[in-house]
């Protein structure tokens, strides 16, 4: 199944690059997960679990994420391999960020492609997509209200 969307930031894109790749603001900002903990042995992998409640997709469920090809300040691949509610997930997103030098915005596209079996894929692909997308917009909602306000300098 493939997923997609984007997310406009008020900041400039080093500060939300930054942001992303701090697995704290990360786990503040994942619904229903309070800690990521890194998996021994592998840079930039952890462990999560999430208690999530949206319609049939209410529950615990456990797994991994990974970021790699990672290429700073402008894009990384996220890798999510998880299971519960008698589901499996298994996905990967390419994370793209680009600054508008007019607006001082920065806007992150993402393009995903999702393996999902077992109840959840029973329920359909509609409510999984508009699922996806309700939790990918809160997930970048709360990343960004994590940004410090730019101070505005007096002249």
């Amino acid at each position: 199944m493939e997923l997609n969307g984007q997310y406009t930031f008020a900041d400039e894109q080093e500060i939300v690059w930054q942001h992303l790749m701090d697995p704290a603001v990360i786990a503040g900002a994942l619904p229903g997960v309070d800690e990521l903990m890194p998996v021994e042995g592998e840079e930039n992998a952890w462990r999560a679990e999430a208690k999530i409640s949206i319609a049939a997709i209410n529950g615990r469920y456990g797994g991994f994420v990974r970021m790699s090809e990672q290429t700073p300040p402008k894009q990384y691949r996220l890798t999510v391999n998880g299971e519960g509610q008698q589901s499996i997930i298994n996905g990967t997103a390419l994370i793209t960020l680009s600054y508008n030098e007019e607006t001082h915005e920065t806007l992150l596209t993402w393009q995903a492609d999702a393996n999902i079996s077992g109840k959840l894929a029973s329920i359909g692909q509609r409510v999984v997509k508009a699922a996806a997308a309700m939790l990918s917009k809160q997930f970048f909602s709360a990343v960004a209200n994590q940004i410090p306000a730019q101070e505005t300098k007096s002249s």
